[in-house]
């Protein structure tokens, strides 16, 4: 046993050998002193801490819990952060839509969309429907996947990695926000003046005879990274959240309260929220070419970082206190390492 198990040991056991229990996951809930510390990620909690425990009652105080009153995040979050309980039919309601929602982009960008009819009766001239076909250029089919691959990522995070519940009118906004956004690219590919359809396009040696322009190219590639970094990170956080160790046939969260700093989160302290800006602006550069897929990424890092960044940090502030302000120091980059 190593020594931070040998520490629980000690405390929960009080020496004895003839401690047993059932195994199983605890989520105790913290203890007046626990609520005075909170120890930083790469600090085991302390001594003075341990000791006190005498009883498999007492062992709650070893980590810290989820939060059992109200969330501590700013009235304005839609999001109960903190708070742990699941709710299935929220988080069934995003899937669902969001399984949908792909189907709709492939309709959109097939030589049958009806913006193709109704865009010119507004005066907004559109591409021919013949160059909507796969078989044409292979752009239309990128981006129908890229609305596909982003829908199976989102239904992975509700599904297994999200830990605050997503409420049925959450789910549906959410839903509704990203099939706007996934919308507004399709539109950008549907009319010349944006469209990559009309550019000169590059060879692709690895892919044998496939041709793409440029921008599809290096918007799929951007596409492709973002949605790995914001996929990675989460699952980093939630392996951190889900470490423990096994002391007298029970096991402890040992990072319960504690501050993920480990792999990505050791560069930018929202790498997910950096990944998801990464591969919108690929997204949107691949269907409406650079211009307009870095106005999309502004777009969408602006939101990030004039509220959903604020929102987060006055959660953490709350939450973690003096522990949220040492992390801020030790990670200074906000979104993507180097750039914000």
């Amino acid at each position: 046993m190593d020594d931070t198990a040998s520490v629980y040991q000690t405390a929960i056991m009080d020496g004895s050998s003839d401690f047993s229990e059932p195994e199983q996951i605890d989520h105790p809930t913290p203890s007046s002193s626990t609520m005075l510390y909170t120890p930083l990620p790469s600090q085991p909690l302390p001594t003075d801490l341990l000791t006190t425990t005498t009883s498999p009652e007492d062992e709650s105080s070893l980590s810290p819990s989820p939060l059992t009153g109200p969330s501590l995040a700013s009235p304005r979050d839609r999001i109960p952060r903190g708070i742990y309980t699941p709710n299935p039919a929220g988080t069934l309601t995003f899937i669902g839509l969001r399984a949908i929602e792909p189907l709709l982009q492939s309709y959109l960008l097939s030589p049958s969309s009806p913006f193709l009819k109704l865009l010119p009766k507004l005066g907004i001239p559109v591409l021919p429907p013949s160059l909507l076909s796969p078989n044409n250029t292979p752009t239309a089919e990128i981006l129908s996947w890229m609305g596909r691959l982003s829908r199976l990522k989102q239904a992975y995070w509700a599904g297994f990695i999200a830990r605050e519940p997503i409420t049925p009118k959450l789910a549906l906004i959410l839903a509704l926000l990203e099939a706007a956004a996934n919308t507004v690219n399709s539109l950008l590919y549907l009319i010349p003046k944006t469209s990559t359809a009309l550019l000169k396009t590059v060879s692709i040696p690895l892919l044998g005879d496939v041709e793409l322009p440029l921008p599809v190219l290096v918007g799929s590639l951007m596409f492709a990274l973002g949605l790995a970094v914001e996929t990675i990170s989460e699952r980093q956080r939630s392996f951190f959240k889900e470490e423990y160790i096994t002391v007298g046939g029970k096991r402890i969260r040992v990072n319960e309260g504690k501050i993920c700093d480990r792999g990505l989160w050791s560069l930018a302290r929202h790498p997910n929220y950096g990944g998801y800006v990464l591969w919108r602006t690929g997204y949107g550069i691949a269907a409406g070419g650079w211009l307009a897929g870095l106005g999309l990424g502004l777009a969408h890092a602006g939101h990030f970082a004039g509220e959903s960044v604020g929102l987060m940090d006055e959660y953490m502030n709350n939450r973690y206190g003096g522990a949220w302000s040492q992390h801020k120091q030790r990670v200074g980059w906000v979104l993507i390492p180097g750039i914000y």
